[in-house]
């Protein structure tokens, strides 16, 4: 179509589009590294569904980070994400707490997913982040009203959104 265009947040592999995107590789590798900095070595990490980009980016960025300092993340501290569902981190958390071994720390690809796996994580009695460490990437506005705050990276989504309207408009 005809129709001027500017994506935020993702690209399509294969097409021409402009996009605004934030570092959200680099965002995953800060976190997870934070994490380990703190003596952290079972970290789990709760992905997003594969269809957005910046949370694959996420994703791998986490996973080079712990690939770096030879830390394989296992399969059950990468729980599947939930589709189409309103408390996925929750869900997510819930699976990982019923494990035999549980993970000291959670990296939450989002502080949405975030919100809902310290629902969780508080509902089962315990304490953040005395028995399971958070972290999560965003920084949006509700973040520091959760309790205790969610510790999370910040991704400039005003600046984003400036510069996506710069381009559209040059469009």
């Amino acid at each position: 179509a005809d129709v001027p265009l500017v994506l935020i947040e993702n690209h399509i592999e294969g097409h021409c589009l402009p996009c605004v995107l934030g570092d959200n590789w680099t965002a995953g590798y800060i976190v997870m590294r934070y994490l380990m900095s703190l003596g952290h070595r079972d970290i789990a990490i709760l992905c997003g569904p594969a269809k957005y980009s910046s949370l694959v980016d996420r994703l791998r960025g986490c996973l080079a980070a712990a690939a770096e300092v030879n830390q394989p993340i296992p399969p059950e501290f990468l729980p599947e994400p939930v589709s189409e569902h309103p408390q996925k981190g929750y869900i997510q958390t819930k699976r990982l707490l019923a494990l035999e071994k549980r993970p000291t720390a959670i990296v939450a690809i989002s502080d949405k997913t975030a919100f809902g796996a310290m629902s969780a994580i508080l509902e089962a009695g315990l304490s953040i982040p005395d028995d399971l460490a958070i972290i999560s990437i965003d920084n949006v506005a509700d973040s520091v009203y959760t309790h205790p705050p969610l510790t999370t990276y910040h991704i400039p989504k005003s600046e984003m959104g400036v510069l996506a309207m710069q381009k559209l408009h040059r469009i």
